[in-house]
C-alpha cells in the first residue's frame, strides 16, 4: 500500500446508510438527472444476488465505491462492473486500483474468473488504467450503449463503449499482480485517438463536432478491427498529446492461467 492510500480501508457495504452515501457520491461524480441515478434499492439487490458492493473508505467517510452485478455468457459466470467511483479530491491516489484489486479478490473467493465493464473509449486515461495497470483485453465495441446520458462528463455525445474483459486467473493478469509488466505480444493493428476527453479537461468538449468526429472515426475502426479477430491487447500515450490502442490476437486458451 502506498503511502497515499495507507489511512484507507475497502470493504463490504452491507448497510442501508451506507448504500446511501454511494447514491450521493454517485450523484456528486456523475451529476446525472434523477432519470440515470442508480437508486440505493440497486445497491441492495447486487448484494442479496451474488454482485459485489465495495466501499473505499478514509476514517469514516466513504471515498469510493464499486457496484457489480452478475451476468451469464455461454454458460459462464461473471461479474459485471457497472459503476466505480472516486471522490474528486482522491483522485490519482491508487483508490480506484484498490477498489478492482478487491473485486478480483471477492469474485476469486467466489469461484468467478472474469469481470467485465464498460469504458468510453474516448477516456485515455481509463483506457490507460484498463489495459497497461489492470491487463483488461477488449473485443466488443457497442454504439450509443446506455442511450443519451444527462451527466455533463458525457458532452451530449452517444454513449459509444468498449467492453473490457478482466481474465483475473490469467497470466497477464498475474504478471500485472506480480509488478512484471505485461507480457510481451504481437501487434497487429493500431487505432489512434485523435481527440479524446482529457483535451476537454473531463467537461462536457469544447469543441463538439471535433470530439464527434473522433468518436465516429473509432466506431467504424474498432467495429471493423474486432469483426477480424482481434483484440486490444495494448495501449499507449504518444509524446503529440494523443493515444492509440494496440490490437493483436488473444488466445482464448491464454484466458485462465495454466
Amino acid at each position: 500500500m502506498s503511502k497515499a492510500t495507507e489511512t484507507i480501508e475497502v470493504r463490504k457495504i452491507v448497510s442501508i446508510s451506507e448504500m446511501e452515501a454511494c447514491v450521493q457520491l454517485q450523484q456528486s461524480v456523475w451529476q446525472f438527472r434523477d432519470l440515470d441515478i442508480i437508486p440505493r434499492r440497486m445497491f441492495a439487490v447486487a448484494n442479496a444476488v451474488g454482485g459485489q458492493v465495495l466501499g473505499a473508505w478514509d476514517a469514516d467517510r466513504l471515498i469510493g465505491y464499486a457496484l457489480a452485478i452478475p451476468g451469464l455468457r455461454g454458460g459462464l459466470p461473471y461479474l459485471h462492473s457497472h459503476m466505480l467511483a472516486v471522490a474528486p479530491e482522491y483522485r490519482n491516489r491508487g483508490v480506484g486500483k484498490m477498489l478492482k484489486l478487491a473485486q478480483r479478490d471477492d469474485a476469486l473467493a467466489h469461484g468467478i474468473e472474469l469481470i467485465e465493464w464498460t469504458f468510453d473509449p474516448l477516456e485515455v486515461k481509463n483506457a490507460f488504467f484498463n489495459i497497461e495497470k489492470l491487463g483488461a483485453i477488449v473485443r466488443r465495441y457497442t454504439p450509443d450503449f446506455y442511450g443519451a446520458s444527462t451527466s455533463p462528463l458525457h458532452g451530449n455525445l452517444p454513449t459509444d463503449r468498449l467492453h473490457a474483459e478482466w481474465w483475473l486467473r490469467s497470466g497477464r493478469v498475474g504478471a500485472l499482480i506480480a509488478g512484471q509488466g505485461l507480457p510481451k505480444c504481437s501487434i497487429n493493428e493500431t487505432i489512434t485517438v485523435t481527440y479524446s476527453r482529457a483535451a476537454s479537461n473531463g467537461t462536457s468538449h469544447a469543441l463538439p463536432t471535433l470530439a464527434l468526429e473522433s468518436l465516429l472515426k473509432l466506431r467504424r475502426e474498432f467495429i471493423a478491427a474486432f469483426a477480424t479477430g482481434l483484440a486490444v491487447l495494448r495501449f499507449q500515450n504518444l509524446s503529440d498529446g494523443s493515444a492509440c490502442y494496440q490490437l493483436g490476437h488473444w488466445n482464448e486458451n491464454q484466458s485462465v492461467a495454466k
